[in-house]
């Protein structure tokens, strides 16, 4: 078995936990089904772009070197694979099975899971550095990319893309809420987040608790709003007005809510633990 290669600091668990229990599944993705040789779960590493839960109990990590995945809630992990630096993991639950990697010169469609991925190609975007990208939960068709520098663009057909705003020429993460057209939200380092609910006017969040980078995750269908920063997470259930901390033991960098059952709630926290409630953030286990 060919095993890929991995971060220096992450080498002796992970090739401990490869010659034990890893095997392929697809060219796209790997999965690990027992932890390290102490048993302990993995801590994650790299630069923290995205976690994504997957309605079939999946979770997707992606980072510089590709997205990884877990069929354990976060304990173990496979290596990277996807051949991106995955900035943004973007999906709709109204087109199962299609998931969208965007990024650093990177923008790609999985029409299997996330299994394997194919190029889709900038079409008429003015640049390729992609931070920030979201699918409209409603309409799958449409998509938003946030361009470095240049800020948000819309297209519903993949390839002609259209300028909505240079508000979040700054921002680091994207996300939409379900409704047509979708509520936006935008993680910037400079004003924090940013909502909009036609994409071409912004504002700022003022009540929302200060977030990491790309820390930003909103649901498909409730249409709440999660923030993983210093304070670890927090929700709003009124798009952003007021928010409510859900007590996670430590300060948080990423966060994402099952998309078929909020109730199950993911974060990887400042250690690289990725945490895991039950019961919509009332309790954590790791």
């Amino acid at each position: 078995m060919t095993t890929k290669a991995r971060p220096p600091r992450r080498a002796a668990a992970l090739l401990t936990a490869a010659l034990l229990s890893t095997a392929p599944i697809s060219a796209g993705l790997w999965w690990s089904t027992r932890g390290d040789a102490t048993g302990a779960a993995e801590r994650l590493g790299g630069d923290f772009h995205v976690l994504r839960a997957l309605p079939d109990g999946r979770l997707l990590y992606g980072q510089h070197a590709g997205v990884s995945a877990s069929l354990d809630g976060g304990r173990t992990w496979g290596p990277p694979g996807g051949g991106g630096d995955a900035m943004a993991l973007a999906a709709s639950p109204r087109a199962p099975g299609v998931l969208v990697m965007a990024g650093h010169d990177v923008l790609k469609v999985s029409r299997d899971g996330g299994q394997t991925w194919q190029d889709q190609g900038f079409g008429n975007l003015p640049g390729t550095d992609i931070h920030g990208f979201a699918v409209a939960p409603d309409t799958p068709n449409v998509w938003y990319a946030n361009l470095a520098g240049r800020g948000l663009y819309r297209t519903e057909n993949g390839a002609d893309w259209s300028p909505v705003s240079p508000a979040t020429a700054g921002a680091m993460t994207l996300a939409a809420g379900p409704g047509s057209p979708p509520r936006l939200y935008a993680l910037t380092l400079e004003a924090g987040l940013m909502v909009s609910d036609d994409g071409a006017t912004w504002q700022r969040a003022g009540a929302a608790p200060q977030a990491a980078g790309s820390g930003l995750d909103v649901h498909p269908v409730s249409g709440h709003v999660y923030v993983a920063g210093p304070a670890g997470v927090a929700r709003s259930e009124d798009q952003g007005a007021s928010w409510t901390n859900l007590n996670l033991p430590e300060g948080a960098l990423l966060v994402t809510a099952d998309p078929q059952d909020e109730t199950r709630l993911y974060a990887a926290g400042e250690s690289g633990t990725v945490h895991r409630s039950a019961d919509g953030g009332r309790s954590w286990n790791r």
